[in-house]
């Protein structure tokens, strides 16, 4: 709707500002003419022919290699409030630091971050996401899927209903293929294999002016009215794609800023105030890194000699601490079956002893039921009183002895009788 909405400003012949905000490609130092055969120029060139009554301010508000991230934390440099139409381009500079997350990723975010921005500037400007060639892409070194684009720039495109311009898709199938989905276009620059040459510039403003021409159609079927003016009041989702987009947007461009300086730089680093970074030179990497030093205040720098000595201490400790467990186990273990065979061998010289004590009450029982039998049968036998040292058989009694074994009180069992000695001469 929005972009209708300035179409329909320049047939009605109706003053509008057109700003693009990008990298290298609308920056157009690398097109033999920039100012006049750049995409930028060439699409202008084309409104003004087309839309002769329009009065057409144009804005060229390069970042250079700054990603979306930085663009997004320094949008008031690059945006004037009272922009009507913005051509964002940030597709090269992202991917230096793309990372490949669907579901996490601090680019998308940043992106998205940029994105909501822009919409929500209070003139309500239409977005047109122009979509240049990742590095390394153009001279065989990237493979078409390889680029933040897509799935993640193309998502948000839909998300927010913004129209989407690839030059991937345009100028892929014109590169010499080179194998395992890789690709040589010449309508980019052979050293980063992203810049686009005049070929490319021409590419890019074909696809804008064809889709101004497609919105000027739209509008002869359907007039721009009532439809478009509620449609732009709530264009811009609530809710955004990436939730900690709204919860955290500062943590987002932080993040995102962190990833790229780590790809372009050894040093690591990120700034502790992202403000910081609104202040300078991205005309090329070298002047951005040496204005980095200079201006920006930068987190500590993390010692990789004590991150690598505890690392080291870490895992000797844990061994340590296997090893004393492991130890303590062993004894514990040694000491459970000593305590365990103690155990056995007292319950063995219990049964012992208690099997002794029952066999030395059994012949003491015995002993005592005969004890009085014996007594009556050495006095009937007529022995002398001293019968210690005689020796004593098991004999049947006789009928006299049991009878006086029972008048005596003894019970009639087979008894002991001590045998009397043979008769002296």
């Amino acid at each position: 709707a929005r972009f209708r909405r300035v179409v329909h400003d320049l047939i009605e012949g109706n003053p509008i500002k057109l700003v693009a905000v990008g990298g290298v490609a609308t920056n157009a130092s690398d097109a033999s003419s920039p100012g006049s055969n750049d995409y930028l120029a060439l699409y202008v060139n084309y409104l003004t022919t087309a839309f002769p009554r329009a009065q057409i301010e144009t804005v060229r508000s390069s970042a250079g290699i700054a990603p979306s991230a930085v663009v997004a934390q320094c949008l008031g440099s690059f945006l004037p409030d009272d922009a009507d139409m913005v051509l964002l381009e940030m597709t090269a500079s992202d991917a230096v630091g793309m990372d490949d997350s669907i579901v996490d990723g601090h680019n998308a975010k940043a992106y998205e971050v940029l994105m909501r921005k822009i919409l929500s500037s209070q003139s309500q400007p239409a977005l047109l996401l122009v979509q240049s060639i990742a590095p390394g892409m153009g001279n065989g070194n990237t493979p078409y899927y390889l680029t933040p684009e897509a799935p993640q720039y193309a998502a948000l495109a839909s998300y927010y209903g913004t129209p989407i311009l690839s030059m991937r898709n345009a100028l892929w199938q014109t590169g010499n293929a080179n194998g395992n989905s890789l690709t040589v276009i010449n309508a980019v620059q052979q050293t980063d294999g992203s810049t686009p040459v005049d070929a490319g510039h021409k590419a890019l403003a074909d696809m804008l002016v064809y889709k101004t021409q497609r919105a000027a159609q739209d509008l002869l079927v359907l007039p721009y009215g009532d439809y478009d003016t509620t449609s732009i009041a709530g264009d811009v989702p609530e809710k955004p794609a990436y939730a900690d987009v709204s919860s955290e947007p500062d943590v987002v461009l932080s993040n995102s800023t962190c990833l790229w300086l780590k790809n372009i730089s050894s040093d690591g680093t990120c700034p502790t105030n992202m403000a910081d970074m609104c202040n300078l030179d991205y005309s090329n990497t070298t002047n951005m890194l040496r204005s980095y030093n200079q201006f920006v205040s930068t987190a500590p720098k993390k010692n990789i000699g004590a991150i690598v000595g505890g690392v080291i201490g870490g895992v000797v400790g844990g061994l340590l601490v296997m090893g004393g467990l492991l130890y303590c186990c062993i004894i514990s273990k040694k000491k459970q079956q000593e305590r365990v065979a103690r155990i056995a061998e007292s319950r063995a010289a219990a049964k012992k002893k208690a099997a002794e004590a029952a066999a030395a009450a059994k012949g003491g029982a015995v002993h005592s039921i005969t004890a009085s039998a014996e007594t009556a049968a050495v006095k009937d036998a007529g022995i002398g009183k001293d019968t210690s040292a005689l020796p004593v058989a098991r004999q049947p009694m006789s009928q006299q002895t049991r009878s006086q074994a029972r008048s005596n009180g003894v019970v009639s069992t087979p008894v002991l009788f001590v045998r009397p000695p043979a008769p002296r001469v």
